[in-house]
């Protein structure tokens, strides 16, 4: 449900919003990521930033276009 107020995140964020190890978190991080609900914007290998592209493109339409 976070990502629905922010759809921009990392795995410290991510760790600290479902209050687990950083492993963890990069681990259903990948799972996201995988079925595509998480887009890696970066393309790094480290210090890589997600994005919830269907959230994000949801929370910026228009009003009249929901």
């Amino acid at each position: 449900m976070r990502l629905f107020e922010d759809p921009y995140l990392d795995v410290n964020t991510a760790a600290d919003w479902l209050d687990v190890e950083y492993s963890t978190a990069n681990r259903l991080i990948g799972q996201l990521e995988d079925d595509g609900i998480l887009e890696e914007l970066t393309g790094k290998e480290r210090n890589r930033f997600y994005r919830a592209s269907e959230v994000f493109e949801i929370i910026n339409k228009p009003i009249d276009q929901l």
